[in-house]
């Protein structure tokens, strides 16, 4: 009888490492979707105001010089920057819990 408490035990102390670690992941795996999210709606918006400033240059102060304009050059950078961050976070997304494989029934 031993025995089997001691199995027992050792069987539920593994278990709530498992359960655990995979509730860590998916917290951790929220919060990067979460980001995620923020980050594309956030990018979107840069989009806009890209396309507004330079629709703005472009046909209402006929200035055909729009791509060395500071503010553009400025957005540029930004989105790529927030591109960069998402794949970033989208990588780490993956990553998370990938070492664990579940058996479908």
């Amino acid at each position: 009888m031993a025995n089997f408490w001691n199995d027992f035990t050792k069987w539920l102390d593994d278990a709530s490492k498992v359960i655990g670690k995979e509730a860590g992941d998916l917290t951790l795996k929220g919060r990067l979707k979460l980001e995620i999210f923020e980050l594309g709606r956030s990018l979107k918006e840069t989009y806009m105001k890209f396309g507004i400033r330079v629709y703005d240059l472009t046909f209402k102060k006929k200035n055909a010089n729009w791509v060395i304009d500071k503010e553009v050059a400025a957005t540029v950078k930004k989105i790529r920057r927030m591109e960069t961050t998402i794949k970033k976070k989208q990588q780490e997304y993956k990553k998370v819990g990938g070492t664990s494989k579940r058996k479908k029934k």
